[in-house]
Formats: C-alpha cells, sequence, structure tokens
C-alpha cells in the first residue's frame, strides 16, 4: 500500500472515530451502526468499511482513547483545588456523563475480548477505581479542613461513587434520578460531611 493510501485510510479512520463519538454521545452505543455513522460522518457505508473491518473493531478503536480522555479528565479534576465541595463532587458526575468511555468499556467488557480491555487499561494505568479516586479526593479535601475530621473518607468515597456508578448504569425499567434530584442527593451527602458550625 503507498504512503498515500495509508495516510488517506488514517485521516478517514480518524475522522470516523470522531463521528462515531458523536452518535454514541447522541444514540448510545446500539445506536451506532455502519450505517448511522456513514450518515453522520456524511460518507458511503463502504467507506467504514475501508476503515473498519467491523463494528466492533470500530468500537475497540474508539474505547481506548476514550478512556484515556476520560483517566485525564478525572486526574484534572482530582488535582484541581477548591471549590463547593457538593459541585464538585456533580463534576465528578457529570464528567462520567459527558463521556462515551462508560458505555463502550460496558459493551465491550460483555464481548469476548472484554476481559483484555480491562486488564490492559489497568496495566497502562488509564483506569481506576473510582472509589479510589472519590477517597483520594476526599482525603485532600478533609486535610485542607473542608471535611470533618471524623468522616471515614473511604466509607463515603466508596458510597457516593456507587451511587453515582448506579445513575450511569441504570436502565429501563428502573428509573435514574435526573439531574436536579442527583445534585440535590449530593448536597445532601455533602452537608452530612463538611466542617461547618457544630462539626470539629
Amino acid at each position: 500500500m503507498s504512503p498515500r493510501r495509508v495516510a488517506d485510510i488514517d485521516t478517514l479512520r480518524a475522522n470516523l472515530l470522531t463521528h462515531a463519538q458523536a452518535v454514541i454521545a447522541r444514540d448510545g452505543v446500539e445506536g451506532l451502526t455502519m450505517r448511522a455513522l456513514a450518515a453522520e460522518a456524511g460518507t458511503a457505508v463502504g467507506l467504514s468499511y475501508k476503515a473498519f473491518s467491523s463494528r466492533e473493531e470500530l468500537l475497540w478503536e474508539l474505547t481506548w482513547p476514550s478512556l484515556t480522555a476520560l483517566a485525564q479528565q478525572l486526574d484534572d479534576w482530582g488535582a484541581r483545588p477548591g471549590g463547593e465541595l457538593a459541585d464538585r463532587l456533580m463534576e465528578f458526575s457529570d464528567i462520567h456523563h459527558a463521556s462515551v468511555a462508560p458505555d463502550l468499556v460496558d459493551h465491550i467488557t460483555r464481548g469476548p475480548r472484554g476481559e483484555e480491555l480491562l486488564r490492559a487499561a489497568v496495566d497502562a494505568g488509564i483506569t481506576r477505581s473510582w472509589a479510589a479516586i472519590m477517597t483520594e479526593f476526599l482525603l485532600t479535601r478533609q486535610g485542607g479542613g473542608d471535611v470533618r475530621n471524623d468522616v471515614d473518607v473511604e466509607a463515603f468515597g466508596f458510597v457516593i461513587t456507587a451511587a453515582m456508578h448506579h445513575v450511569l448504569v441504570t436502565e429501563k425499567p428502573f428509573l435514574a434520578p435526573d439531574r436536579p434530584t442527583l445534585a440535590r442527593y449530593i448536597a445532601g451527602v455533602a452537608g452530612q460531611i463538611t466542617t461547618g458550625p457544630g462539626h470539629p
């Protein structure tokens, strides 16, 4: 294959991956078909198959950079100081809701290569336990005096992220709270663990 043809295929792949993210963000992983991708990208369906041998290859290729981007966003979130605790906890939830990575990982892990993906992501350090990230964040806030000293931040980190995970993965017929309700719940939890009048 000539260098120009390889470059053209690489450009096509990058373009299709960008459009695939848009389709998944709007319609979910199940809404991403090669036909839907072609419509989103404004190309013929056959071009999608020139770039990717199958829908599963496309999803696999999309998962790794999506996971990497999510991990970077979470690292940035955890490292940023300040802000009201409830607002910062909602940011954590919003980062996950805005990312296509959780849906992609859910899809891939249900297939034959799921364990391979998770093992590679852990080995590369691009995925960590949400509870561990939240615990580190709460420990930092506790050290800064924002979270009460008597709070078991590991327990709260686990419970907060377990609740957020529930909201993220809940499917019909079960209902997850909408964003304003989730924000109220998170504000209630934050109010229980923050320092203030009557708390050390």
